[in-house]
């Protein structure tokens, strides 16, 4: 027995340890997390299977919030519980919360002609997330359309409710047509804690009504901002169903038109370098609540009190989701239905990892167009490199990025 347990301490402390490893080196986006737990929790350490991942990421999908926070957060819980689930939840998203902490508090610490060659760079990620996820899908002529349909239609629509459209639509057509695995993963049953909904609950309407009244006196005291930055980063996590892609769109709309914290180009940045630092794109409201404390004049260390409470409401929801909905989903997974839509959500995931490529392409392509000769040939060149040194799977994603800011410096 005590060996048992020895063994079993000694297993979750690789899986924390690699979990941090994950946070300090998983650039990217959402796009290139899935590839990087594939090989590192799949592969590597075998501390689940594919089938498993895929399913958990599909679960995941399904809920507001961050999903690949909350699929590797998923997979702590099912292998060690609440506490392995929260430890996994801070060691996954710290590296990457201190960096857009740094970011946001000493704004010179990066200049323009540094980022200026981020843009290919992360298309190079996310293409290669796009091929690397593309060869998952389960063969068919129905996932594969979604693929293509969902990718292309991301693109060309660009509203943050097409994803959650495209959930319930997709799911419809999978459940009514589409095929369930061969092989059913197998997970231990949980009881379902409703005390973890009424702890959402509780937190999002006492936040709402609290943010709602301060709000209406924040102009006459900067000292309600806090909590009034808590509430509105707790109330878009909460209602983010579709990643960082919406949580951003609804802090351009909150932070920027309605509110006026920051300014256009200051969230810009910070979306930007969401994509060249590790970790989860929802830091990006540790970046916005920093610097709206810095622009309401308050000193450093309350900037550094402000981006904690961005992380700490912006990871909250979406955890309290995860420990609610998973039993409950480990109790009605074997319905038919179910399984069917699937490896159709799984489709449609990457489909708008596809939508990402196309968007940041698009980006590129019309910066491209004004530089001169050499730095469209550095623009072309930095995204040939970081596809290759993906594919050839020898040269880890931090040098990558290093080397993009390298350049970036060496030809102003």
């Amino acid at each position: 027995m005590h060996r048992s347990t020895n063994l079993q301490k000694a297993r979750r402390f690789r899986f924390l340890r690699a979990v941090f490893w994950l946070g300090l080196t998983a650039f990217g986006g959402p796009q290139m997390h899935l590839p990087y737990f594939k090989k590192n929790l799949v592969e590597r350490l075998r501390f689940l299977t594919q089938d498993e991942l895929i399913e958990i990421n599909a679960f995941c999908s399904a809920l507001p919030g961050p999903t690949t926070t909350q699929t590797i957060t998923t997979i702590g819980l099912k292998l060690g519980g609440n506490r392995l689930a929260i430890s996994t939840l801070v060691l996954w998203s710290l590296p990457g919360a201190l960096i857009m902490m740094a970011l946001a508090i000493s704004p010179k610490f990066l200049g323009a002609n540094e980022l200026q060659f981020m843009g290919p760079m992360v298309l190079g990620f996310m293409t290669y997330g796009a091929w690397r996820m593309y060869q998952w899908i389960q063969p068919s002529k129905l996932h594969y359309g979604v693929f293509w349909i969902s990718g292309l239609i991301g693109f060309m629509i660009q509203s943050p409710w097409i994803f959650p459209t495209s959930m319930l639509i997709t799911g419809i057509i999978g459940a009514k047509w589409g095929t369930a695995p061969t092989q059913k993963p197998i997970f231990k049953d949980a009881p379902i804690k409703w005390r973890n909904m009424a702890i959402f609950v509780g937190i999002f309407l006492s936040v709402g009504i609290t943010g709602a009244v301060l709000s209406k006196f924040e102009k006459e005291s900067k000292w309600l901002q806090p909590v009034v930055l808590f509430e509105n980063t707790y109330r878009m996590s909460s209602l983010s169903l579709g990643g960082g892609h919406v949580l951003a769109a609804m802090t351009l709309e909150q932070y920027v038109h309605h509110t006026k914290r920051m300014t256009t180009n200051e969230l810009n940045a910070g979306i930007g370098m969401t994509q060249a630092v590790p970790g989860p794109n929802f830091n990006l409201a540790t970046y916005t609540n920093a610097v709206s404390m810095k622009n309401l004049h308050f000193d450093r260390k309350w900037q550094i009190i402000g981006a904690f409470l961005g992380m700490i409401a912006v990871f909250l929801p979406g955890t309290l989701f995860v420990f609610f909905a998973f039993p409950i989903w480990e109790k009605i997974k074997s319905i038919a239905f179910l399984q069917r839509s699937i490896p159709a959500l799984f489709a449609l995931s990457v489909g708008f990892i596809l939508t990402a490529a196309l968007t940041i392409g698009y980006d590129v392509f019309q910066q491209w167009i004004t530089e001169t000769v050499i730095h469209k040939s550095l623009h072309i060149g930095i995204f040939i490199f970081t596809l290759i040194a993906l594919l050839s799977e020898k040269i880890p994603s931090p040098f990558i990025v290093l080397a993009a800011l390298l350049v970036g410096w060496i030809f102003p």
